[in-house]
């Protein structure tokens, strides 16, 4: 049995891939209020949420996401992305 996902500092942090894998796709279509079709994409990260749809998704996992955890961290750009 899968232990609950939670966000403090002692669990690793997840990306949204990893807790739509973890709720399944269904579920967390429903969740989201979104088409299955179109989390599958945030799955497998092909697309991303829109900023507003990324707040819906914030707030309806109880802060388990963070835009950090839905795009990635600012310090997984390479130096070569990075522009002075």
């Amino acid at each position: 049995m899968s232990e609950p996902i939670e966000n403090n500092s002692r669990s690793k942090k997840i990306t949204l891939g990893e807790y739509i894998k973890f709720v399944g796709t269904p579920a967390a279509a429903h969740l989201f209020d979104s088409k299955p079709d179109t989390v599958k994409s945030w799955r497998y990260g092909m697309r991303q949420p829109s900023i507003n749809q990324a707040k819906i998704i914030i707030k309806r996992v109880g802060g388990k996401l963070d835009f950090e955890s839905i795009y990635g961290s600012i310090y997984e750009l390479g130096e070569d992305n990075l522009e002075d």
